[in-house]
C-alpha cells in the first residue's frame, strides 16, 4: 500500500525540485497534491487525506507549524518533515511538540531526504507488519479464548486452582467474573429413560436442546456463566451483586430452582433433575458449591421422585469433607481408573485442597507426593492403553515435575499432567458411575435385612470395596455404612407406622438381631426411640 505524500511550499522551483528529484515508487510513495498555499493544502487533506506532509516552516499566511498542527486532526498518525532555514532551524525545534519526523534545512540535499524517506518506508513497513502480527494473534485469541474459558471454567468448578488471587488472575485474562457479589452453582443431570425407544444420546440432546431454551430465560440477569461437565451435566453459576445478604439471594436462586424444576417436569425425552449448592462471595468456593450441588442431585438416585434438591438435604448427614491426605489419594486412585473425569477432578481438587491445609507437606515431601500420584495415574493409564505416545513416557513426567522449582508451579504442572492422563482414559473407558452407585443402591434395598457389608454390595456390582466406597462418598456425600443405616431406619419408620410387629420384630425385619444397638441407631437417626415413634410422640 502507497503513502500518499503532500508537498506545501510556497516557492515554487523548491516544491517542483522535491517532487521531480525523488523516485517515490521506490519508498512505496505517491505525491498526490502540491500547494503553495498552507490553507488551500488545508482543504485538499479534507478530501483526501495524506500520509506524509513535507511543509516549508516559513510560508505566507497560514505556516507550516500550524498547518502540520492542524492536519494531524484529520490524519492523526500522518508523518511530517519539516523543511527550514538555518536562523530558524532551532526555533523549529523548540516550538514545535507535534511530533515531527525530520527536519530538513534548506537548501535541500536531496541525499539526506532520500535517506529520511528511507527511514520513513522501513518504519511504517515494521507498523504495518507489527499491525498484521497484532491482527493475526488477535483472531488466534478470539479462536481459542472460548476454549480457554471452558478450561477455566472446568478447573475452578472442580477446586483445580488452589488460591483466590490465582483464579483472579486467570479470570481477569479471559475477561470472566469482573465484578463481585454472591455466587452459587446449581447442577442440571439429564438421566435416559430405559423405556425410551430413543438412544440415549438422543434423548440428552433433546433435552439439552429444551433447557437451552428455557435456562436463560429464568435464570435472567442472575445467569453468569453456564457450561458442561465431562458427564454432560449442565452447570449454572448464578451471582447476584445487588443483593447485600445472602438470605436474599438464596431467595431469588431457590425461585430460580424451583421454576427450572418446573419446567423440568415439562420435558418427557428423558427425566431431568437439579440440584443447588450454597452460596459464596469467594471464587475459590465455587468448587465447594458445585460438589454439593452434585452430591444434593444425586439423592434421586435414592429413589426420591423430586425434581430439585437443596445441598442443605444433605446438613443432616455425616460430613466426610475432612479426610486425611492419604485418604483423599486412595479415593483418588481407586476412582481414576473408572473412566469418570468428572469425579476423577473433583477428587483431586479435593486432594489439592488436602495438601494446602497441611503444614506437613510441603517441600520435599510434597515434591513425593505429587511423583506418587502421577506415577499411579500413569501405571493405571498404562493398563488400559499405550499412555506414553500421548503424554510421554513416565521417566519424563518425573523430569517435568523435577524442573519445578516452585510449589505452586509443581501442583499445577501435576494437575495438568494427571488431566491428560485423565482424559486419555476417559477417551478409550467410558465408566456409568452413577448407574453403578444405583445398582449398589438398589442392591441394598433388596437385601438390607441381610448381613450386608461393603465387600459383599460392591461384589454385586462387580467393584473393589475401596472404589465403591469411595463413590459413596463423592456421589452421596456419605459413607456406605451410613448410607444402610439409613435404609433401615427409613424401612423400620414404615414397618412401625404401618404393621403390628412387635419392637423386636421390627429391629429383626431391618437387620439388627440386637435390640438395643437398634435402639440407639434409631434414637440417634430419628431424635426418639422406637417405641416413642410408634407412639406418635415425635
Amino acid at each position: 500500500m502507497e503513502m500518499k505524500v503532500f508537498v506545501v511550499d510556497d516557492e515554487e522551483r523548491q516544491r517542483k525540485s522535491v517532487i521531480k528529484h525523488v523516485e517515490w515508487s521506490q519508498y512505496h510513495m505517491c505525491v498526490i497534491g502540491e500547494s503553495e498555499d498552507a490553507q488551500q493544502a488545508l482543504e485538499m487533506a479534507e478530501q483526501a487525506p495524506p500520509d506524509l506532509l513535507i511543509t516549508d516552516i516559513r510560508m505566507l499566511g497560514m505556516d507550516g507549524l500550524e498547518l502540520s498542527a492542524r492536519m494531524r486532526k484529520i490524519n492523526p498518525r500522518m508523518r511530517i518533515i519539516m523543511v527550514t532555514g538555518y536562523e530558524e532551524f532551532e526555533y523549529a525545534k523548540s516550538a514545535l511538540d507535534i511530533g515531527v519526523d525530520a527536519f530538513l534545512v534548506k537548501p535541500i540535499l536531496f541525499e539526506e531526504l532520500n535517506a529520511i524517506l528511507e527511514r520513513i518506508c522501513e518504519a511504517e513497513r515494521q507498523a504495518i507488519s507489527r499491525n498484521q502480527e497484532e491482527m493475526r494473534i488477535k483472531e488466534q485469541l478470539d479462536t481459542f479464548k472460548p476454549i480457554a474459558r471452558e478450561q477455566f471454567l472446568q478447573e475452578l468448578i472442580h477446586g483445580l486452582i488452589l488460591s483466590e488471587e490465582a483464579i483472579r488472575t486467570h479470570a481477569d485474562a479471559l475477561g470472566m467474573f469482573a465484578h463481585g457479589g454472591l455466587r452459587r452453582v446449581l447442577v442440571i443431570v439429564l438421566d435416559a429413560n430405559p423405556k425410551s425407544p430413543l438412544p440415549k444420546e438422543e434423548q440428552v440432546l433433546r433435552a439439552q436442546q429444551l433447557l437451552n431454551e428455557s435456562v436463560a430465560a429464568i435464570c435472567g440477569s442472575l445467569l453468569e456463566e453456564k457450561t458442561t461437565t465431562q458427564r454432560g451435566n449442565i452447570v449454572l453459576i448464578l451471582r447476584d451483586a445487588n443483593s447485600e445478604a445472602i438470605e436474599a439471594f438464596d431467595q431469588k436462586s431457590e425461585h430460580i430452582l424451583r421454576n427450572l424444576g418446573q419446567e423440568a417436569e415439562r420435558i418427557d425425552c428423558c427425566p431431568v433433575s437439579i440440584g443447588g449448592g450454597p452460596s459464596f462471595a469467594e471464587l475459590s468456593r465455587l468448587s465447594e458449591s458445585f460438589r454439593l450441588a452434585q452430591r444434593a442431585v444425586n439423592q434421586r438416585l435414592l429413589g426420591s421422585e423430586e425434581r430439585t434438591f437443596c445441598w442443605k438435604i444433605l446438613q443432616e448427614q455425616e460430613d466426610i469433607r475432612y479426610k486425611s491426605v492419604d485418604e483423599l489419594k486412595g479415593d483418588f486412585l481407586e476412582v481414576f481408573g473408572a473412566g469418570d473425569s468428572q469425579n476423577s477432578l473433583s477428587l483431586l481438587g479435593e486432594l489439592l485442597r488436602g495438601i494446602a491445609g497441611s503444614p506437613h507437606i510441603q517441600g520435599s515431601n510434597l515434591r513425593s507426593l505429587c511423583l506418587q500420584l502421577i506415577s499411579g495415574a500413569n501405571r493405571i493409564a498404562a493398563e488400559i492403553g499405550d499412555v506414553s505416545r500421548h503424554v510421554g513416557s513416565e521417566q519424563r513426567l518425573w523430569e517435568q515435575l523435577l524442573e519445578c522449582r516452585e510449589e505452586t508451579e509443581l501442583l499445577q504442572e501435576m494437575v495438568r499432567i494427571i488431566t491428560r492422563l485423565s482424559d486419555f482414559i476417559a477417551e478409550r473407558k467410558k465408566s456409568p458411575t452413577q448407574i453403578v452407585v444405583q445398582k449398589a443402591l438398589e442392591w441394598m434395598n433388596a437385601h438390607y435385612r441381610d448381613n450386608l457389608t461393603l465387600r459383599s454390595v460392591a461384589d454385586s456390582v462387580y467393584l473393589s470395596p475401596n472404589y465403591l466406597g469411595a463413590l459413596f462418598r463423592e456421589e452421596l456425600g456419605i459413607s456406605f455404612t451410613d448410607q444402610l443405616i439409613q435404609i433401615r431406619v427409613n424401612k423400620a419408620k414404615e414397618l412401625l407406622q404401618y404393621s403390628q410387629l412387635k419392637l423386636y420384630e421390627v429391629a429383626d425385619s431391618v437387620g439388627y438381631q440386637n435390640m438395643g444397638y437398634f435402639t440407639g441407631v434409631f434414637k440417634k437417626m430419628t431424635g426418639f426411640s422406637p417405641k416413642e415413634y410408634r407412639a406418635g410422640d415425635r
